[in-house]
């Protein structure tokens, strides 16, 4: 029989037909081979004395990944999840401190706030940012948009000068329906000002900050305030076992799915972004669904003014970008979603690139979900596909995040997020090897995602 437990645990291999006495020590060097080149989540098998062991590549608390039966390890940590909702994993070292900008940055004008993320990556983790021309450049920290800067106006309330936009500083501790949250906004009287009122998905993601870590930074500048909800918030929860508190920052928008919570007919959802774990999904209007929420005021703002350029490109006029009015069709990995763009030559220009997070989820059209994009300007090959970012997820470096387009599906098919979603895939590896799923909702894995290159036309 083998118990595994881990560095720090034990690891005893105890042989029927002999009286040796049980050792002690790290894991055996098969259980470090068998998830030398996997990720976090996969699948894998080693054969030990007694046997061939079949389990998950899981961090322990050795440096490199552990391949560790799928009981777990007894009397250790339980197999839940990292701190980002995905099951059947640990906290994981990949999680880094992220620069909040590259100094040589390329330079390109929009009116999408940046994403605040300077650091580059590789399918790992931390890398010296590439040249052109070499793997991995076009992400995220190649390119800088207009830079984060909001001002404290000293009443409780913070104005963002890129979206004219008026927040609400202070964090409220007490989760609420969405009902009540949107009811407590419209009577909220702060700053002077009584024409407050909850945000659509845009504006709150409009605040989003990548340079976040589930556990270490929230995905909001320092200068709003945000807390980590009391453990009591998991009691009698049905996802308990898949989540921590640092992970719930939740936080409600007034933006409703125009599709069926969970393939519910009848249940309606309202999108929200989580601002301890960064993404968005929905949930429920109605019930006993409690989030945070965070006041705002000002000239509603994330509308699109779509221009069809009649030469394959849409220019939105709104945000100074020019779009692929369709995508080429082809799923690809991360790395490679980056080269296509950088190299695409189309429409008489050359200066394509991989959206980042907030440039992307500025062209969804939470308006429609089967895909939620506007059928009058774009066209999508696969009204179910999801498309990459060039954004990397800070819970974990060896995933980039990615905007669901077509609906937001489990492993089981069910339409858990909602079109209009934004969650993180691994840049590469096998799906095959997620048959579980991610999170606690079991995301479906797809590792191959779309690409709908960008360019700024001022």
């Amino acid at each position: 029989m083998k118990r595994i437990m881990g560095l720090g645990f034990l690891w005893i291999v105890m042989h029927s037909a002999s009286a040796q006495q049980p050792m002690r020590g790290g894991p055996p060097p098969e259980a470090l081979t068998a998830c030398s080149s996997a990720q976090s989540g996969e699948a894998c098998r080693f054969t030990a004395p007694h046997g061939t062991v079949s389990g998950v590549c899981r961090q322990m608390r050795e440096p490199q990944l552990v391949c560790v039966p799928k009981d777990g390890p007894p009397g250790g940590r339980p197999p839940t999840q990292d701190r980002g909702g995905r099951r059947g994993m640990m906290p994981l070292p990949e999680t880094v401190d992220i620069d909040r900008e590259y100094a040589a940055a390329v330079s390109v004008k929009s009116r999408i706030p940046d994403t605040g993320q300077g650091s580059c990556f590789d399918n790992q983790g931390v890398i010296p940012c590439p040249a052109p021309g070499e793997p991995f450049y076009g992400q995220d920290a190649h390119y800088s948009g207009v830079r984060l800067g909001y001002r404290d106006n000293g009443d409780g309330t913070v104005t963002d000068p890129i979206t004219g936009l008026t927040w609400q500083q202070a964090h409220h501790t007490k989760r609420l329906g969405w009902s009540s949250a949107k009811a407590q906004c419209e009577s909220l009287n702060l700053g002077g000002h009584t024409d407050w009122r909850l945000p659509n998905i845009k504006e709150l993601y409009s605040i989003a900050d990548f340079a976040g870590a589930t556990g270490r930074r929230p995905f909001l500048d320092p200068l709003f305030e945000i807390h980590e909800p009391d453990a009591s918030l998991l009691e009698h929860d049905r996802f308990a076992a898949t989540h921590h508190t640092d992970m719930m920052g939740q936080t409600w928008s007034v933006t409703r799915y125009t599709g069926d919570h969970w393939d519910r007919k009848g249940v309606e959802a309202a999108f929200f972004f989580n601002f301890l774990d960064g993404r968005i999904k929905q949930a429920p209007t109605a019930g006993r669904q409690g989030l945070f929420y965070r006041c705002v005021r000002g000239q509603e703002w994330g509308a699109n003014r779509l221009q069809d350029n009649r030469n394959g490109t849409v220019t939105d006029q709104a945000s100074g970008l020019m779009w692929q009015q369709q995508d080429d069709g082809k799923p690809r990995l991360w790395k490679d979603s980056l080269a296509y763009c950088e190299n695409l030559s189309f429409g008489g220009y050359r200066d394509w690139r991989l959206p980042n997070a907030k440039e992307l989820q500025s062209i969804v059209d939470y308006r429609y979900h089967d895909p939620a994009i506007d059928p009058a300007f774009f066209r999508q090959q696969d009204r179910k596909g999801w498309f990459w970012t060039s954004t990397t997820h800070g819970e974990n470096t060896r995933q980039a995040i990615y905007l669901c387009f077509g609906k937001c599906i489990s492993v089981d098919g069910v339409d858990v997020h909602g079109a209009g979603a934004q969650r993180s895939d691994p840049k590469s590896g096998d799906p095959a090897r997620y048959s579980e799923g991610l999170g606690g909702q079991k995301d479906q894995v797809r590792i191959r995602n779309y690409a709908r290159c960008v360019r700024s036309v001022e």
